[in-house]
């Protein structure tokens, strides 16, 4: 989502350096992460000091469960979408709400995220490839 907001693109190209940098096991700029820990602890700080506390000194926890929520709605949403692609609906028996204009947006969007997806691999086997050459 960041990616479309002009305020928050230069943090999303810097996080995709270091997902790229740590997909070639080397480790990701200090200086990026000491600020999006940063930014994000100010804010708990002014809403709940005790829930800053605790997320300033489980950043990296809380980082890959974010990662994993990612990959979880991802794998539900393929779920879903191939249930409606079989079935004609979200669960097997179930209503959906979609209509096939909405099936349309979908399949575009679901295309979309396979192509970005096979580059961001592609590029990250390439990066690990010069990796092990040097």
């Amino acid at each position: 989502m960041s990616v479309g907001s002009a305020k928050y693109r230069p943090l999303a190209k810097e996080a995709f350096k270091c997902v790229t940098k740590t997909l070639m096991l080397s480790p990701c700029d200090m200086a990026f992460e000491q600020r999006v820990k940063a930014k994000v602890t100010a804010k708990l700080l002014k809403v709940y000091p005790p829930l800053a506390r605790v997320f300033y000194w489980n950043f990296r926890v809380f980082a890959w469960a974010f990662t994993a929520i990612f990959f979880a709605s991802l794998a539900y949403t393929m779920y879903s979408f191939y249930n409606f692609v079989v079935y004609g609906s979200c669960e097997p028996g179930g209503v959906c709400y979609l209509t096939w204009i909405g099936w349309c947006v979908l399949v575009v969007e679901e295309v979309a995220m396979y192509l970005v997806l096979a580059i961001l691999v592609g590029v990250a086997l390439y990066l690990l490839i010069q990796k092990v050459r040097h």
